[in-house]
């Protein structure tokens, strides 16, 4: 029986930890269902690694442009430049990865702050979708996203790992909720009753390999192939039928982000 369709909407295959097997790393992803996957920038050079490899794999991968909260470089006026150079050339269907990290606190909150609203805007202007991450800063990024309320905003808060009512003000903004291998980990029961209550048209399915493999393969390096058993978990947990999950959050993350799977 032929695995039902997934997207991985968020991963970092152009991290080192892929160097030595990223082609065969793709191949498993593909063999598991995976049938398409987003390729997330941490900063300009990675973008521009990530449109490479979107290109060598065309229809099944598709690049971002951002600069992660916890690089140095959001304070770098050149790096946030060559950043809306790329997102200018048209190879990018998503800008970001970008929000707020409290709890490495190695980028000063202002900084963050500031790299948030150029990279909203930006999205906004290119009427591309936003990937948010948020650890240990909810209050302070739904204080910030509320001065896009009524505006177009599109997007994916990456790694959900909020609760109820974190989930139901980003909702209300527009984005989607990111649902990966965290929301698998036994302990995780609060998060997953916050998922449950959210609509299954407003989730999208992601790996963030290569870190945070889900509690099946928990230890390993992460990779897009893995995102099966994030679809497995959830689907079991909302009592839904595993095609159901899969056609539901696929057919999500093609609206987002533009993809053109295979037919």
């Amino acid at each position: 029986m032929e695995p039902p369709p997934l997207v991985d909407t968020h991963c970092h295959l152009t991290v080192d930890a892929f160097a030595s097997d990223r082609d065969t790393a793709i191949g498993r992803a593909r063999d598991a269902g995976v049938s398409g996957c987003v390729v997330v920038a941490l900063d300009a050079a990675s973008a521009v690694e990530a449109a490479e490899l979107a290109e060598r794999h065309p229809g099944w991968a598709v690049a971002t442009a951002g600069v992660h909260p916890t690089q140095d470089a959001v304070s770098d006026p050149a790096e946030w430049a060559r950043v809306e150079e790329l997102l200018a050339s048209g190879r990018f269907r998503a800008v970001g990865e970008t929000g707020l990290d409290d709890y490495h606190r190695e980028v000063p909150l202002a900084a963050q702050l500031a790299s948030l609203h150029r990279h909203v805007e930006a999205a906004l202007a290119h009427d591309l979708p936003v990937i948010l991450h948020c650890r240990d800063a909810f209050p302070a990024l739904h204080a910030e996203l509320q001065r896009y309320a009524g505006a177009p905003l599109r997007g994916v808060l990456h790694c959900f790992t909020g609760g109820e009512e974190d989930a139901r003000r980003l909702l209300a903004l527009g984005l989607h909720l990111g649902v990966g291998g965290v929301s698998t980990y036994k302990a995780n029961d609060a998060l997953r009753a916050a998922l449950r209550g959210a609509p299954l048209e407003r989730l999208v399915l992601e790996t963030d390999s290569p870190w945070l493999a889900p509690q099946a393969v928990r230890g390993r390096r992460n990779e897009p192939a893995y995102v099966a058993h994030v679809a497995a978990h959830i689907a079991a947990d909302r009592g839904l039928p595993l095609g159901k999950l899969a056609a539901a959050t696929t057919a999500n993350a093609t609206k987002l982000f533009g993809l053109k799977l295979p037919t």
